[in-house]
């Protein structure tokens, strides 16, 4: 039975990391390239389960549970991945510090793809559909500016279908088993959280660091302002244990059909019309100053809450 439980959170972590992957990546890249593989999708898909789960700690130890710690925990995620993993944040400071750590990964994989589109599932069927319709429609709009970026390119109707179709029916499947089997809260052991240190830290020195100097001064500087910050939140909030909130009704996973679906159809008649927009800018002005707004009031709303009595009491046991 032990060994069925350890198997299910696996699942559950791999099924959190495709989550983010699918909207960090699949929906970013938003077109088949030619440089696409299978054994590169699944290296990708295990850097975002070790970084998803890195994510799903830090949410369960610093009780994440408000919109302003969430956010400040995807910074954390966004900034790994964009300043650790590669290393695009240094490209172009300091909007680069945005976009795309926080713009994209804190704002849309963690906030829209991880926690507003969870809830809305559970809310009920109009609520998923609403929102994965309006996720499928930006999904749309986004893809087509490829069609102008230097390393883009127009992908058939077909192609695009089946790019967008494939990783959503996955994406459902990720949703029913991170629902099902992911505890609540998820944290680390303290061996298992020393070795991922351990880990970032030797990638930091022997990659990151060869590869962007600026790094030495810049990534550890955000990392700690964020953590600090998640800290003063583990202080304040209560410490009361979270009951596991119910799974959402079978039904309401197919929902997420409306991804693609809103997605091929403003591609075909984008292709029908043969328009050329750069759409990107229409994101670009929207998440970029929104990653650096949200990233203040998480700060502030973070250090001007309340210690919670709760918090204190159990802190003094």
């Amino acid at each position: 039975m032990k060994s069925i439980l350890i198997l299910k959170r696996l699942l559950a972590v791999l099924s959190a990391g495709y989550i983010l992957m699918y909207f960090s990546e699949i929906l970013f890249w938003a077109r088949p390239r030619p440089s696409d593989s299978l054994g590169g999708w699944l290296g990708t898909a295990l850097i975002y389960s070790f970084t998803g789960c890195i994510l799903l700690s830090i949410t369960g130890f610093f009780r994440a549970r408000s919109i302003w710690a969430l956010f400040l925990s995807g910074a954390v995620f966004g900034w790994l991945i964009e300043g650790l993993v590669v290393q695009t944040l240094y490209d172009d400071l300091p909007l680069s510090l945005s976009f795309t750590g926080l713009a994209w990964h804190a704002l849309i994989s963690v906030l829209v793809g991880w926690w507003m589109l969870r809830r809305a599932l559970r809310s009920g069927w109009r609520p998923a559909v609403g929102l994965s319709a309006a996720i499928g429609l930006s999904y749309g709009l986004w893809a087509i500016h490829w069609w102008l970026a230097l390393d883009g390119g127009v992908s058939s109707m077909p192609d695009f279908v089946v790019y967008s179709l494939v990783p959503t029916l996955l994406l459902m499947a990720a949703y029913w088993i991170v629902d099902q089997w992911l505890p609540q809260p998820f944290t680390l052991n303290r061996w298992m959280a020393l070795a991922a240190v351990i880990l970032l830290a030797a990638y930091f020195t022997f990659v990151t660091v060869p590869t962007a100097g600026l790094a030495v001064g810049i990534l550890p500087i955000l990392l700690l302002i964020a953590l600090f910050t998640l800290r003063r939140n583990r202080q304040v909030e209560a410490a009361e244990v979270i009951e596991a909130l119910p799974s959402p009704p079978g039904q309401n996973y197919l929902a997420l059909i409306a991804i693609p679906a809103l997605a091929d159809l403003v591609y075909a008649l984008a292709t029908i019309l043969d328009l050329r927009w750069n759409t990107n800018w229409i994101l670009y002005i929207i998440t970029t100053p929104a990653g650096f707004i949200m990233f203040i009031l998480s700060l502030i709303q973070t250090w001007r809450k309340e210690v919670n009595h709760k918090s204190t009491q159990n802190s003094k046991k």
